[in-house]
This record gives C-alpha cells, structure tokens and sequence, in this order.
C-alpha cells in the first residue's frame, strides 16, 4: 500500500505530464511554486537539517487542487489504472514507478542524477581496483545537456569518478572529477579511457596506430610512458572519459 508521501509523489509527475506538458518548470509557475521546490516533492530530497525526504503537506495538496481547478481530495487518490492507461507508455512508468535503479532520471524530470563512484583513476602508477561499485554520492546534471553533448551508450552507464596524478595535463589535473561512460567497453575511437591491468586503474589516452595496435600514452609530455593493447585480457577498458570537470569536452 503506497504513502499519502507517494500518492502525492505520483499525482505531481501525472501533473507535470498533463498540466505541464512534460516540464517541471510549467507546472511549478501553474502552482506557484518554484522549480527547485517542485523538484525536492517529487524526488523526496532529504531535508538538511532533519534528514528525512521533503513531503508535500496536505495543506499544499489542497492548495494546488484548488489553483488547477481539480476536485477536492483528487491529490490524496492513487494515480488510477484509466489515469495510466490515458498515456503514454514510457510516460505512464515515470508516473507509476516508485523507485529508479542506477541512474535517476524519468520523462518529463528536469535532473539527471548520476553517481559518483568510490573507484578513482589513476593518471600516474595505477589505483587499486575496487571490484563492486560503491557509490559515495550523486552529481545533478541537465538530462538535455548530456543528450545533446555527450550523447552516452545509455543514461545508466554514466558513472562520476575523481582522477589522481598529473600524467594527464594538460587534459586534465590532478583531482578532477570526470564522466565516464561505462558503456564502452571496446576503444574504437580515439580518445581518454578508464583502463584496468594487475587489479589497478589507469585514465590514459588510446589511439589507434595504422598497423591496427592500439596504442597507450599520457597527455602530458613529461611522462614517456607508452604501452600498446595487445589483444589480451591483461588490460581491459572499464569505461570512455566523455568529459572532464574543467568545462573541457574529451
């Protein structure tokens, strides 16, 4: 049996589908409220200071009712299966859908929260390897923007990590956090990769050589260190570096 807190969770997305024609922020103006606020009731952001998930309070039920001209009480109802049925099929899950593994983000949502893993990558001798993924945090960004510039394999292969060490500057510096699409197992294109050899991660530069080897370097042009796939499972790619935290595009 849902919550009033979820009841209340799903009536907000089916409002934002049909009052807010998919947007957030449409329907946050229609009620008065601000997007942010909107945004903390349907993904029942923790409060700081108590740390429990921000609710909407049956006052502001009421309120939002009467300011969308719905029936009194309409707010407190289960979203029903006719409600569903009424639209769309991806729409209707983002509605009905109580939980969103991996990656959190639904249609018609204004944020793409995408963990931030425990792992780091070296740019120097190599980070341990941490064999499960613990996720230590969250970063928000605009699903549009990730759609649009980075264009991942899939909204849930994007994982955040930190990268240590300075054998990739000018690229990128030592403490960066970076993007990573673990989606792409395989460098077919050029470019910065998170590799694991000898239980360690690597964040190094691959390129393909015109003998088809693909070819190992750093950035930096202190560090001499090369070294070339030789199609064995010594080194495996964990993931493609698809943007550094310096506002850089990789």
């Amino acid at each position: 049996m849902l919550s009033i807190e979820e009841i209340y969770r799903q009536r907000l997305r089916l409002l934002v589908q049909t009052h807010g024609k998919g947007r957030q922020v449409v329907l946050a103006n229609l009620i008065e409220k601000s997007p942010a606020q909107l945004a903390q009731w349907i993904n029942a952001s923790k409060d700081s200071k108590t740390g429990l998930p921000r609710a909407l309070a049956r006052k502001t039920a009421r309120a939002i009712e009467e300011r969308l001209g719905l029936p009194e009480g309409w707010m407190d109802q289960p979203v029903g299966e006719d409600e569903v049925e009424a639209l769309p099929a991806a729409v209707a899950a983002a509605v009905v859908r109580t939980d969103v593994p991996g990656t959190d983000y639904l249609p018609g949502f204004e944020h793409l929260s995408i963990p931030v893993l425990a792992n780091a990558g070296s740019m120097g001798p190599g980070t341990e390897q941490m064999h499960d993924e613990v996720v230590v945090g969250r970063l928000t960004v605009s699903p549009q923007w990730v759609a649009r510039t980075i264009k991942p394999t899939a909204l849930e292969n994007l994982r955040f990590i930190h990268g240590y060490g300075d054998s990739m500057e000018p690229t990128f510096i030592d403490g960066d956090v970076l993007l990573v699409d673990v989606g792409v197992q395989d460098p077919k294109i050029d470019g910065v990769y998170v590799l694991e050899a000898n239980d360690r991660i690597y964040i190094k530069r691959v390129r393909q050589r015109m003998d088809g080897a693909f070819e190992i370097s750093s950035d930096n042009p202190t560090v001499k260190t090369v070294d070339v796939l030789n199609g064995t499972n010594a080194v495996q790619v964990r993931g493609r570096v698809v943007w550094a935290w310096n506002g850089r595009k990789m």
